[in-house]
């Protein structure tokens, strides 16, 4: 993981272990469908959501990141 990685990443890629989850996060088309898919994997109050909007869904630059780091992840579990 990279050196600013946080606990959400961490458990993005105990998630991504799964070859199943994998392949249904490659077939979502749009961003909002894999924020959808990321948020349902989680159980959230609702200040951890905010908390997690704020910190990566606020601006594009921060959700592309964020796609990209999980992208990321997926390569190096297959």
């Amino acid at each position: 993981m990279p050196e600013g990685s946080d606990v959400f990443l961490e458990k993005v890629g105990l998630i991504m272990e799964s070859p199943t989850e994998r392949n249904k996060y490659r077939d979502l088309s749009t961003i909002t469908e894999k924020l959808d898919f990321l948020r349902s994997h989680f159980i959230m109050n609702e200040l951890a959501v905010r908390l997690l909007e704020r910190k990566y869904l606020l601006n594009t630059h921060d959700r592309d990141n964020l796609l990209r780091e999980i992208d990321d992840l997926i390569k190096k579990q297959d």
